[in-house]
């Protein structure tokens, strides 16, 4: 391999030339564009209005949980007859499982008594000419 001695070979210009005594003053010429900040000053009545503000925000909350029960608890309550509705409509429980599920109690509630006369009775079988249809249903 051959020796390099970089002191023989010509040096390569960059271009860039500093002018004398540049850096003499560059110190005090950054200094002077940087601004001077004074303190910030934080008012006491910013933190009372914030105060405040979180205050406000416990009494909301502490005025909307009430109501927001009172109309969750009526919003659950449901119209017997839409249930009524439901179950005879979308269920595949048949009338045996029913009657299980129920109390006697339920049972005399659910009991209907027709208050029919036998005269009255035979009047309408008498003058109906259709008893095909009630002897079917």
């Amino acid at each position: 391999m051959n020796d390099f001695k970089l002191d023989n070979e010509p040096k390569i210009t960059s271009g860039f030339t500093i002018p004398d005594g540049y850096f003499d003053t560059f110190s005090e010429k950054i200094l002077a564009q940087i601004p001077i900040h004074e303190p910030k000053v934080i008012s006491i009545f910013n933190i009372t209005k914030t105060w405040y503000f979180v205050a406000a925000a416990i009494v909301i909350v502490m005025l909307s949980i009430p109501l927001y029960l009172n109309y969750s608890i009526n919003n659950e309550a449901l119209d017997t007859s839409v249930l009524e509705n439901y179950i005879t409509n979308n269920s595949n429980i048949s009338e045996d499982e029913i009657v299980d599920l129920l109390d006697k109690e339920d049972l005399v509630k659910m009991k209907i008594e027709f208050n029919i006369q036998e005269e009255d009775l035979e009047d309408i079988l008498s003058t109906n000419t259709n008893l095909e249809q009630y002897i079917i249903n």
